[in-house]
C-alpha cells in the first residue's frame, strides 16, 4: 500500500515548486501564491452571474443549502468509496463558508463566488441522477470506487480531478471571468487556493476517521513536502482550469467551443486513467470496508 501512496506522491511533486528546507518548522504548509501572478488573458465581460437553481439571490444561505445536500450525499452513500469525495467536498465547502463569514472581503466579489459555488455543486449532484450522462473521469472515479483495492488518497484524488479539470471549466465560463467593468475575476479564482490549505488537514483528519486509515500514512503530517506536493498539483489544476475557462469563453463558432471541450474531457480522463492505475494491496477493499462499517455504525 505505501508504494501506491508514495506513487500519486511524486505524480503530486512532479508538479509542484520545491519548498524551501525550512518552510515547515511551524507547522504550517507554505501557500506559493504564483497563480496570482500569472496575469488572465482577454476574455468578454458579457457573461455575468445570476440566479441560478437553487439559488434566487446570493447570499450564504445558498451556501447552507449546498451543505445540506452534500451532507445528506455523504451520508446516503455510507461507506460506498464515492463517500470519501463527498466528504471532502462538504469540508471545503464548510471552510468557504467560514472565510467568508470571518472576512466578508476575502473575496472581492461574495455575490459572484456564491453563484459559482453553487453551479458548482449543481454540476457534482447532476451525475447522480437517473440516466444522466456521466463524463468519462468521473465514469473512471465511480468505477475505482467500485472495484479494486485503490485507497481513500486516490478516491479522493479522482473526485477532485474530476470535479475541477472537468467541471469547473464550464462552470467558470457560465459565471463570467470579468466584472461588468471589465476587471478580471482571476483574483477570486486564485483565492480559494488558501481556503484549500486551511481545510487540509481537517480533511485528511477526517477521511482518516471516517473510511480509511491508510490515508493517516499517504498523507502523513510527518511528512510534509508530500502534502505540499499535492496542494500545488491542485493549484497547477486550479489555473488550467481558469485557462480553459478562457478558451470556453473566448471560442468564435460552436466547432471551436466544442474543440475546447473535447481537450478538458481528454485531459480530465487521462489524469483519471493514471491515478487510478495504482493497485493497492489485494484484500483491501474488505479491510477499508470492514473498517468503515465499524466507525459509522
Amino acid at each position: 500500500m505505501r508504494r501506491a501512496g508514495v506513487t500519486l506522491i511524486a505524480i503530486a511533486l512532479l508538479l509542484a515548486a520545491a519548498a524551501p528546507a525550512h518552510a515547515q518548522s511551524s507547522g504550517q504548509l507554505p501557500n506559493l501564491p504564483w497563480p496570482n501572478l500569472l496575469p488572465p488573458a482577454p476574455s468578454p465581460s458579457n457573461v455575468q452571474p445570476g440566479p441560478v437553481p437553487g439559488c434566487r439571490k446570493a447570499t450564504l444561505r445558498c451556501v447552507d443549502k449546498v451543505i445540506r445536500r452534500l451532507k445528506a450525499r455523504r451520508d446516503r452513500l455510507g461507506c460506498d468509496h464515492r463517500a470519501v469525495f463527498a466528504d471532502t467536498y462538504l469540508l471545503l465547502t464548510k471552510e468557504m463558508k467560514r472565510t467568508i463569514k470571518r472576512n466578508p472581503r476575502f473575496f472581492s466579489d461574495n455575490r459572484w463566488l456564491i453563484y459559482e459555488d453553487v453551479t458548482f455543486a449543481n454540476f457534482y449532484f447532476a451525475i447522480f441522477k437517473k440516466g444522466a450522462p456521466i463524463p468519462e473521469a468521473w465514469q473512471i472515479a465511480f468505477d475505482t470506487a467500485a472495484n479494486g483495492d485503490q485507497n481513500a488518497a486516490q478516491d479522493m484524488l479522482l473526485g477532485i480531478n474530476a470535479h475541477v479539470q472537468r467541471d469547473m471549466p464550464y462552470v467558470l465560463a457560465s459565471v463570467g471571468l470579468r466584472k461588468p467593468d471589465g476587471t478580471s475575476r482571476k483574483p477570486d479564482h486564485d483565492s480559494p487556493n488558501q481556503v484549500l490549505q486551511n481545510a487540509y488537514e481537517t480533511i485528511v483528519r477526517d477521511v482518516e476517521r471516517r473510511y480509511d486509515p491508510f490515508i493517516a500514512i499517504s498523507n502523513s503530517s510527518a511528512t510534509p513536502l508530500d502534502d505540499f506536493g499535492g496542494l500545488e498539483m491542485v493549484k497547477g489544476w486550479r489555473e488550467g482550469v481558469w485557462r480553459n475557462a478562457e478558451r470556453l469563453t473566448g471560442a468564435k463558432t460552436d466547432a471551436e467551443r466544442a474543440q475546447v471541450a473535447q481537450s478538458i474531457e481528454l485531459n480530465a480522463a487521462n489524469w483519471a486513467r493514471m491515478i487510478a492505475s495504482f493497485p493497492g494491496t489485494p484484500g483491501y477493499r474488505a479491510q477499508r470496508d470492514a473498517y468503515c462499517a465499524g466507525k459509522n455504525r
